[in-house]
This record gives C-alpha cells, sequence and structure tokens, in this order.
C-alpha cells in the first residue's frame, strides 16, 4: 500500500463522526456547484477533476485536519500527517492519475513498473468528499478545501 493510501486509510480508522470544524473561510472559496451538482454527487472523472489543485483535509476525528492532502495539478500528490503544523512530519510525495474508469489511483511514482497503486472511486457533495477503496469496509471520507491553504 502506497503512504498516500495508507494516509486514506488512515483517515478512514479514526472512525469518529466529524466534527462541524473547518478553517475559516476556505470552504467557500471551493468552486462553484451548479444546482444539479447540489443535488447530485459529483462522481467518476468529474470528481477527481475538481479535487485537482485542492486540499483534503480530515474531518472524521477528534481532532479534524490531522491528516492533509494536497492533489497539485499535473499529477503530484502531497500528504502530511499530523496536518496544519506538521509538528516536524515530512510531506510525503507521490503520483497521482484518472483511470480510464474514473478512479483516483495514487502511486509512488517511481516509475512505469511501479505496481504499488491504489485506486479509489471519488465522490463530491459541497465540500465533503468520500473515497471508497476496495480494501476497507466503509469509504474514507474528508473536507474539501480550496487550493493550497497549508503549503504543501
Amino acid at each position: 500500500m502506497t503512504d498516500f493510501a495508507l494516509g486514506l486509510a488512515i483517515l478512514a480508522a479514526s472512525g469518529l463522526a466529524a466534527s462541524g470544524l473547518a478553517p475559516s473561510g476556505l470552504a467557500a472559496n471551493l468552486p462553484a456547484t451548479t444546482e444539479n451538482e447540489e443535488l447530485a454527487a459529483l462522481t467518476g472523472r468529474a470528481a477527481v477533476e475538481r479535487l485537482a489543485g485542492n486540499t483534503l483535509e480530515e474531518d472524521d476525528s477528534e481532532a479534524p485536519g490531522a491528516h492533509i492532502i494536497y492533489l497539485k495539478p499535473g499529477g503530484v500528490a502531497r500528504m502530511r500527517e499530523h496536518g496544519k503544523h506538521g509538528n516536524g512530519k515530512p510531506v510525503i510525495k507521490q503520483r497521482w492519475t484518472i483511470s480510464p474508469d474514473g478512479l483516483l489511483c495514487v502511486s509512488d511514482g517511481r516509475g512505469p513498473e511501479d505496481r504499488d497503486t491504489e485506486c479509489a472511486s471519488i465522490s463530491i457533495n459541497g465540500d465533503r468528499v468520500e473515497m471508497s477503496v476496495p480494501d476497507l469496509d466503509e469509504p474514507l471520507t474528508a473536507r474539501l478545501l480550496s487550493g493550497n491553504p497549508y503549503k504543501l
């Protein structure tokens, strides 16, 4: 499992309800959704494309933001455990792509022969993101923040 997928698994393992806390003003700056998108979750390729250039912040623990992931346009993913302040933790860099089936796929990016790739289906409803990973029983959840507010 890649470090990024491990980070996603950590999000799932926290297992507590979202606290509803978010950094002030960030969620309001997300790209506008249409009326139809508000009624139905954005999924597939369109959902993954919405993630590009934005940040996923854990929302399923007692400490929201303990894990953050920035999906840089062009295919670089940056993740940090212990979130906003880092607490000395390094930023983990990975590669991300969109599969032909519209899944978000992440690998360690060491080369085309890399076989340690994890993929997840993505569903976005407002600023709430659910990621369904085949190895997990329940979807991972995160809050979608505009841009790269934590400068990953």
